[in-house]
């Protein structure tokens, strides 16, 4: 089965599609290709940005030249929670408060146009598991910048900016 990539590739060479487009296309794909650093993550309510995880979050977001993505966010500062056997039985609320300001992912992706699909094989929440996220993207220099789109994980739209590392 051919990659949309080839596929594009392969129409441009007949003459059915501008080169110029398979080259954008190509370009954008090479673009994300990396490790990314997160800078912002903010939720939109009622018009305005407020940070979801606080002023300064931490996270990495990572694109393989293969197709692989992966992103790990979290809050600067999170409620300990060590792993057993090391740790006493932790409550259903202490864990959910480590958890709250935590987002893990990984899984493969793809490229059209400025959107990225992000196709999720393994999450801390166990219900995005099998799921596609749409994300809007854009690089400006060293900048990405997504903007989630329907359906959003927490019920919002959010914006977040990643420096590349």
């Amino acid at each position: 089965m051919l990659s949309r990539k080839q596929a594009l590739a392969a129409l441009a060479c007949a003459g059915l599609t501008p080169l110029a487009e398979t080259n954008a296309f190509a370009a954008s794909e090479k673009a994300v290709v990396g490790a990314w650093k997160l800078e912002t993550f903010d939720v939109i309510e009622k018009g305005a940005l407020k940070p979801r995880y606080g002023e300064n979050p931490v996270g990495y977001l990572m694109y393989s030249a293969s197709g692989r993505v992966s992103a790990v966010l979290s809050a600067l500062h999170r409620a300990e929670l060590t792993p057993p056997p090391n740790s006493i039985a932790a409550s259903d609320l202490h864990c959910i408060e480590s958890i709250r300001p935590f987002l893990a992912y990984a899984g493969r992706y793809r490229i059209s146009g400025n959107r990225v699909f992000h196709t999720v094989e393994t999450s801390v929440f166990t219900n995005l598991v099998g799921t596609t996220l749409e994300r809007e993207f854009s690089i400006q220099g060293d900048t990405l910048t997504i903007r989630t789109l329907p359906p959003e994980i927490w019920g919002s739209a959010n914006i977040l900016t990643w420096r590349r590392t």
